[in-house]
């Protein structure tokens, strides 16, 4: 039975002025988290592992001068969808999309099994299918290592939300895993296939983004989780260095981060932006 519009929807409404999704949802209590913001390396990793993701971004950005840039824009384009008003959400997301017109072009040489004159385009659905569904997979394993489990239920209903921002970005529903275990399926299958590979391009771009300097060093620093999250052949294909004494060092961080955070109010570990949203939502409710 095909899916109808409304199937994607948060579970109530929003009026103008109000929040896309409800301050009661899986999808709101997960992205406010603090926490969830260590998923943003990997997934920057991961949508770059994409050859075709990765040209997008060596020629189109600006990534050697400006290293935070991407992201800091998905973060804030994340922020916006999530806790801005329904307006402002829907600008963001047209925002993003007309950038994306402007990123197109061809391989030079040949990128993993993409050969050279490949055609990229920002706005091929299956590159944003890609590149959202590592910030949603990214997110509910960092959440979940660092936060609090999830339940079945519960990793359902953030997925469920997760398909409206899919629509809003023009990714067509018969592209979209409509359940969470198709959509754990299409992520297995991406990570074992042979299209997903840190090739020449996004090695160049990691190295350049954790150069020698200052700000590459405290970038690097500040990716560690996110690149000891990494799927264990995208890290070696990025040369990354990774051993038992980092792995050992992860897993203990994370067991005292759920420790911790079980007994910290959740105002003290939520974005700022998701408070103050959420405040306005009661006030215009």
């Amino acid at each position: 039975m095909p899916r109808s519009e409304d199937s994607y929807a948060p579970r109530k409404r929003p009026v103008m002025g109000q929040p896309l999704f409800s301050p009661s949802s899986v999808f709101w209590r997960v992205n406010r988290e603090l926490a969830s913001g260590l998923a943003g390396p990997r997934a920057v990793l991961m949508q770059i592992a994409h050859p075709l993701v990765a040209a997008g971004v060596a020629e189109h950005s600006r990534f050697r001068k400006h290293r935070l840039a991407r992201l800091y824009r998905t973060s804030m384009a994340a922020a916006a969808i999530t806790f801005g008003s329904r307006e402002f959400a829907l600008r963001a997301i047209r925002s993003v999309n007309q950038k994306h017109q402007q990123v197109h072009g061809v391989l030079k040489t040949q990128e993993g099994i993409f050969p050279a004159g490949t055609q990229y385009d920002a706005n091929d659905p299956e590159l944003k299918l890609w590149v959202l569904n590592t910030i949603v997979d990214s997110t509910l394993l960092v959440y979940e290592l660092f936060v609090s489990p999830l339940s079945d239920d519960e990793r359902e209903e953030y997925y469920r939300d997760s398909l409206l921002v899919a629509r809003l970005f023009a990714i067509p529903e018969r592209m979209t895993p409509p359940t969470y275990a198709e959509f754990r399926s299409y992520m297995s299958r991406m990570l074992e296939g042979n299209v997903i590979t840190a090739a020449d391009t996004a090695c160049e771009i990691a190295r350049a983004l954790f150069s020698p300097s200052v700000e590459g060093t405290l970038l690097f620093l500040g990716s560690a989780i996110g690149i000891g999250l990494l799927p264990e052949r995208l890290r070696h294909e990025f040369g990354f260095l990774w051993n038992e004494r980092r792995e050992f060092w992860l897993n203990r961080t994370a067991a005292a981060s759920r420790r911790v955070r079980g007994h910290v109010p959740s105002i003290l570990c939520s974005s700022p932006v998701a408070t103050l949203s959420h405040l306005r939502a009661l006030m215009t409710s």
